[in-house]
């Protein structure tokens, strides 16, 4: 695929994903979702909101490249398997937001970002054989879900 294709292609699923995960954010257009947020207990360690968006635009910036990257690749099975980690971790970015704002499943959330760990580190360790700075790219990703999945659970337990 060229890489303008790629890149079109990438961005827009990122975008849509975001997009879709936002309808649902506990933002000052969902005033509700804010004030159920905002009274869940949450570790000491959990960042004030507006640094959440600063790192997600980031994150998402980076997960475009990333997919950018592996589009424009040669194709092969490990690219097709990169591909699908990939797609997983947009799925996720949107489905998070669903079930933790959306839903209100603070359990079923806390399973959400242990999947998106294990397809972010997939994702990450496929593209390297595929390409190195789209598996560099991912890097941030999977650190963040890393530490989104202990605060997550965090939240979960504090509420039960």
């Amino acid at each position: 695929m060229r890489k303008t294709s790629a890149s079109l292609l990438a961005s827009s699923a990122v975008a849509l994903a975001q997009a879709s995960g936002r309808r649902y954010s506990p933002t000052p257009d969902h005033p509700r979702t804010a004030a159920w947020y905002a009274k869940l207990r949450k570790p000491s360690a959990t960042p004030p909101g507006p640094v959440f968006g600063a790192v997600w635009t980031g994150l998402d910036g980076l997960l475009a490249y990333s997919g950018t990257r592996l589009l424009a690749a040669e194709p092969s099975l490990q690219r097709t398997v990169a591909l699908g980690f990939w797609g997983l971790n947009v799925l996720g970015v949107a489905g998070f937001p669903w079930v933790l704002f959306g839903r209100r499943q603070l359990g079923a959330a806390t399973g959400v970002t242990v999947a998106m760990l294990a397809t972010s580190g997939g994702a990450v360790a496929t593209a390297a054989g595929v390409d190195r700075r789209a598996a560099w790219a991912g890097v941030p990703l999977a650190g963040w879900v890393l530490f989104a999945s202990f605060l997550q659970e965090e939240v979960w337990r504090r509420n039960r």
